[in-house]
């Protein structure tokens, strides 16, 4: 799982780690808040409970006793139940918490010393009269000062004071010692809903937090814009040796990078234009001596080392030509252009034919490409000649092979001669290097055909490689990108 997360986009791989930081802080927001919350809400209603028990209570002090059961019946409400007993209904040890004690100091503070109170930690409903007989009497009661109207009945009253005490959530129940020697008995809570959560309230927090990710991705996606520039700048200048300098802005930490890219484009290209122009100096001041040879050679009489000083020195000359070829190709870049690719080798094939030399090349529909056709000609033209240079023979085959697969056009020159060994082949293809085990060099091959192939592949940001031919021969395979119309 990790190898595959790190394999992917730089922007994916921060997104999600955002949007799992963000899920997660909101997750631990929503658990913090809502334990504060049900704890402000406990406090609330246990502490106006205790308030209300404490008014109740001194309203019993200050009126007959054969008036309490009214009196407590009327200020009975779905969110605080009460009752008088002989006995308290709730008993508590001395080991209070602090909560606790705080609510039975507002008792001792109203000259209610004898208290015990017992906040709820677990989610119950409130609880009820003691039996079935109160609430009858609670019901003969309401009936007696008018209470009951529109035809309620009995049971239709009992059911919705149920339903009532159900909707509560239990904060608090305590037993209360009352001047005449009675406990008083209450229960109290808070509404169900006031405990959840609002669907107003979570789509709010929802949609703060979709615009915080989305505001997020994009800064994200800005921030990582010079990468992709800079991505596509190295691109261009591998195939074609474009220099694109990049403007030097962004990110304080990407900006050494963007700055240390243009350099080195720079410092490359000083590079190369300066060895190209060694390179052809080099080659075109050895000229001057070697037509002052040839000049001299032709007064001196006939003879065998005459005609071999003239073939070294024709040698010599073809090696300076491929040379000054080949710092020219470094230094001029040809042009992309809108090519039919099979009319391009149909007609390398057709000169070729003109000399009597058979290439075969199986016409196949391809498309329009934007590529450079005379470098391409140029690269087609060196390999056929290596072929026919060491697969001299009756029986000589050259086959020619063009593949277009996306962005690549892969093109397969294969002959049929001796071929190189797999140990030879990076040998093969550096400037004037022949392999006189495998080929036959008594022609004026100077060793350049390949290295200016390869030389051209890579101008374009493609490659060079050989392979060995089945059943014998050689197989040169040049992939280079092309862009298709």
């Amino acid at each position: 799982m990790a190898k595959w997360f790190s394999k992917q986009a730089l922007i994916f791989q921060i997104g999600v780690v955002v949007i799992l930081g963000f899920i997660l802080s909101l997750l631990l927001f929503f658990y913090l808040l809502s334990s504060e919350r049900a704890e402000s809400l406990n406090s609330l209603s246990s502490t106006s409970a205790v308030q209300r028990v404490i008014s109740v209570s001194e309203t019993l002090d200050k009126t007959p006793e054969n008036l309490h059961e009214n009196i407590i019946r009327i200020s009975s409400t779905p969110d605080l139940s009460l009752s008088i007993s002989v006995r308290p209904n709730v008993v508590t040890s001395s080991n209070n918490s602090s909560e606790e004690q705080q609510l039975l100091s507002i008792f001792s503070s109203a000259n209610l010393v004898q208290a015990h109170v017992s906040l709820v930690t677990s989610q119950r409903a409130i609880l009820g009269m003691d039996d079935m007989d109160d609430m009858d009497d609670m019901h003969n009661g309401m009936m007696q000062n008018g209470m009951m109207q529109n035809g309620m009945t009995h049971s239709t009253m009992m059911q919705q004071m149920a339903m009532q005490r159900f909707d509560y959530i239990a904060t608090i129940d305590g037993s209360v010692r009352l001047p005449s020697g009675k406990w008083l008995n209450f229960s109290s809570g808070v509404r169900e809903e006031a405990t959840e959560w609002s669907s107003a309230l979570l789509l709010s927090l929802l949609a703060v937090a979709a615009i915080v990710v989305l505001l997020s991705l994009w800064t994200i996606k800005h921030a990582l814009k010079p990468i992709a520039e800079l991505a596509d700048a190295a691109k261009k200048f591998g195939i074609g040796k474009e220099l694109v300098p990049l403007d030097e802005k962004g990110a304080s930490d990407l900006l050494p990078t963007i700055i240390a890219f243009n350099e080195m484009q720079q410092q490359l290209t000083s590079y190369i234009n300066d060895r190209t122009k060694l390179l052809a100096a080099i080659s075109h001041d050895l000229r001057t001596p070697l037509t002052s040879l040839r000049l001299r050679l032709e007064f001196i009489e006939e003879s065998e080392d005459k005609q071999q000083m003239l073939i070294t020195l024709q040698l010599m000359e073809k090696m300076l030509n491929a040379t000054m070829s080949f710092a020219k190709l470094q230094s001029e870049l040809e042009a992309r252009q809108r090519t039919n690719i099979n009319a391009l080798f149909q007609t390398i094939v057709d000169e070729y034919a003109d000399k009597g030399v058979t290439v075969i090349y199986d016409r196949s529909h391809h498309d329009p490409v934007s590529c450079p056709p005379v470098s391409i000609r140029r690269m087609i033209e060196n390999l056929v000649n290596n072929s026919i240079q060491y697969a001299s023979g009756d029986e000589t085959a050259i086959v020619i092979d063009v593949e277009i697969s996306g962005e690549m056009m892969i093109i397969s020159v294969a002959d049929n001669g001796p071929g190189i060994a797999e140990d030879k082949m990076g040998e093969a293809i550096k400037p004037f290097v022949r392999l006189d085990s495998a080929r036959d060099t008594t022609s004026s091959n100077v060793g350049l055909g390949l290295s200016i192939t390869q030389s051209i592949a890579q101008s374009y940001g493609g490659t060079l490689s050989l392979q060995q031919n089945i059943p014998t021969g050689l197989r040169v395979i040049i992939e280079l990108p092309i862009l298709t119309d």
